[in-house]
């Protein structure tokens, strides 16, 4: 895994990655120099069928070279004779001559790190088969890592990524964006892990917050600011937080003064009431939403639950007696039945059910 974030499978595709990527002119300095021109007659050029590059004159003792390097350099995913395949020949005098003038011309790489003898030169090499070998015995170890897990960027360059890991990744793109409930169950256990709570709200989106949204019970006393707040969300069924802020104390009057693109302070008053508002949030009793909207964390007051634990002691009262009655056991079933304050349990469920619904809203 090299420094710019790549991930290769062997050590090598890394290091060849690195020599072929800018992380190279960190290493070496290319310098330009003056070469012979090549010498004799020649009336063909061998040109490289896919990259186009002037390679060197079949007659020519730097032809085979030429092939080895360019196929090492640019082609290595390729069988070296179906790359040969790939060669052809064009008796061009224009081509010829400008081959002779890239050969008059040569480059060599200074090496930036390591020490210098004092008086001395840098060492610099003629070749890039000489740089990428003192590259890999020299500086090999460092310019890559080897890790047992990576992450990386589903959008990330090809060039950055061995073939076969880009292969996988793509199809691993693919699948999340077809199945995108898949990842919203992950994203949502991920976050369930950290202690983060999921809701939803607003037509049925899901929502993530620190606290799970609650409702307001009934013998909660808050103070008179609080309470304000509290009956502004009750009636408008939400609202902006600058509204909310300016309903419960307004701004004072515009400067006259001042310039028009002026910035607008709030006041030390309505600071104390978005205070409270942070604190409502903190609690859950109100949702604070990314837009700026202010919701009641559940819309309505806290479902009461002391119906059930009377509707049971009748039940248990009932009990007795149609055991001891001589009635048929019919009979008593319903008498018991009959005896339990149906009325009141009836009436309980739809106030939890309002609580809930209007809450979604």
């Amino acid at each position: 895994m090299p420094a710019d974030g790549s991930l290769f499978l062997t050590r090598d595709e890394a290091l060849t990655h690195v020599l072929h990527s800018a992380a190279q002119d960190e290493f070496y300095r290319v310098e330009e120099i003056e070469l012979e021109a090549p010498k004799g007659e020649f009336t063909s050029v061998a040109v490289c069928g896919m990259s186009g590059e002037l390679i060197a004159p079949p007659s020519h003792h730097s032809y085979q070279t030429g092939v080895i390097r360019l196929h090492r350099e640019r082609f290595s995913n390729m069988a070296m004779e179906d790359f040969k395949r790939r060669i052809r020949v064009e008796a061009n005098p224009e081509l010829v001559a400008k081959w002779k003038e890239n050969m008059s011309k040569g480059r060599r790489w200074v090496c930036l790190k390591g020490e210098v003898p004092e008086g001395g030169e840098p060492l610099a090499l003629n070749s890039r088969a000489d740089m990428e070998a003192h590259f890999r015995r020299t500086f090999g170890n460092d310019a890559v890592i080897e890790v047992r897990e990576a992450t990386i960027h589903g959008n990330i360059d090809k060039q950055k990524l061995a073939h076969v890991l880009f292969l996988m990744l793509r199809q691993s793109v693919d699948a999340a964006r077809k199945h995108l409930f898949e990842i919203s169950q992950k994203l949502g256990a991920g976050l369930e892990r950290r202690g983060m709570k999921l809701f939803k709200r607003r037509a049925g989106k899901q929502f993530v917050c620190r606290v799970k949204p609650k409702a307001i019970d009934a013998g909660l006393i808050f103070s008179d600011r609080l309470t304000r707040v509290v009956e502004l969300l009750k009636a408008n069924h939400g609202l902006p937080l600058q509204k909310l802020v300016e309903a419960i104390v307004p701004s004072p009057p515009k400067d006259e003064a001042a310039a028009p693109d002026a910035p607008k302070h709030p006041t030390e008053e309505q600071i104390a009431v978005i205070k409270d508002i942070r604190w409502l949030a903190n609690e859950g009793y109100v949702i604070e939403y990314s837009d700026g909207m202010i919701f009641l964390g559940v819309q309505g007051e806290a479902a009461a639950k002391t119906e059930a634990p009377t509707a049971k002691a009748s039940a248990d009262a009932a009990a007795p007696n149609a055991e001891a009655s001589t009635e048929p056991v019919e009979a008593a079933a319903e008498e018991a039945v009959a005896e339990e304050p149906v009325a009141d349990v009836t009436e309980e469920t739809p106030v939890v059910a309002t609580a809930d619904e209007e809450g979604e809203d």
